[in-house]
């Protein structure tokens, strides 16, 4: 935090069991304590937060978003100073760039989204909003990537392939032809290994 500037004043989790993993940081849980926490809360300069949920839940990750943007919270962007992004890339708000990864030329980053450490999204990429794209993920140029999909660790997605909304692509996989709607797809080449619901 102190590379930013910023001061890291509350943490929230739906576990109730959690501790508090920084000193003099209170954790509060789940909406209750949130909104108790919003109440007392001392300053009046705006709030920035992010939600670091990863895996295949951006559609939580997303919905949570909206429900603190709602109380006035500034959803931030963040970047990680060994992270490379092109200067034309455009990110949403809620996104996050995590260390060594790597955004090129004329690539949109969706709102709420995970770019994951050493993962690599070549140009003209479009990424969706509420997408996790794994560590070590590679995305070859001119990729379209649906909202709350999933990219594996490691896999491989070739130029000019859609990946369709809520579709899981597996660890390791190597995608050379389009992923339908929510479909799980593994191997190399991937196929397909199920078909998820929309409701997850």
């Amino acid at each position: 935090m102190k590379q930013t500037g910023l001061n890291l004043v509350a943490l929230f989790d739906n576990n109730p069991r959690l501790v508090a993993p920084f000193p003099n940081v209170p954790l509060y849980h789940g909406k209750e304590g949130f909104e108790a926490w919003f109440v007392q809360k001392q300053s009046g300069n705006p709030i920035g937060f992010l939600v670091a949920i990863g895996g295949n839940l951006g559609k939580v990750r997303l919905e949570i978003q909206e429900y603190l943007e709602s109380f006035g919270l500034v959803a931030l962007m963040a970047q990680h100073p060994t992270a490379f992004v092109a200067d034309d890339v455009k990110i949403g708000a809620g996104s996050q760039i995590l260390a060594h990864a790597t955004v090129c030329v004329e690539t949109t980053v969706g709102r709420g989204c995970i770019i994951n450490s050493a993962a690599s999204v070549d140009h003209e990429c479009h990424i969706s909003s509420g997408v996790h794209i794994a560590p070590g993920a590679h995305l070859a140029g001119c990729v379209e990537v649906g909202p709350f999909a999933m990219i594996g660790i490691g896999a491989t997605i070739l130029p000019r392939i859609k990946i369709g909304e809520g579709a899981t692509v597996g660890a390791g996989a190597v995608v050379t032809k389009n992923v339908v709607p929510y479909d799980v797809v593994v191997g190399n080449p991937a196929r397909s290994m199920q078909t998820r619901s929309s409701n997850g």
